[in-house]
């Protein structure tokens, strides 16, 4: 009986963490697309692009601009 007792509260104890994590990384996940999507932004407006796209399934090489977006967001980073 005592056994079974704390294997449910090891279960219990293992979704609440469980739960703190997800929500946790959602935050800083959020954090993080919230930046991109700033820098996204002001790069769109310096550049002149008319359209960005986020996901996109397939891009030629020369419209990607995937690490020029990077740069900028890690010269922000500073």
């Amino acid at each position: 009986k005592q056994l079974v007792e704390m294997d449910r509260d090891l279960q219990r104890k293992r979704r609440e963490f469980q739960e703190d994590l997800n929500a946790r990384r959602n935050e800083e996940l959020e954090q993080v697309r919230s930046k991109a999507n700033r820098v996204i932004k002001q790069f769109a407006t310096d550049e002149k692009y008319d359209l960005i796209l986020q996901d996109a399934v397939w891009i030629a090489p020369k419209h990607d601009i995937t690490d020029k977006v990077i740069k900028a967001i890690n010269a922000n980073a500073k």
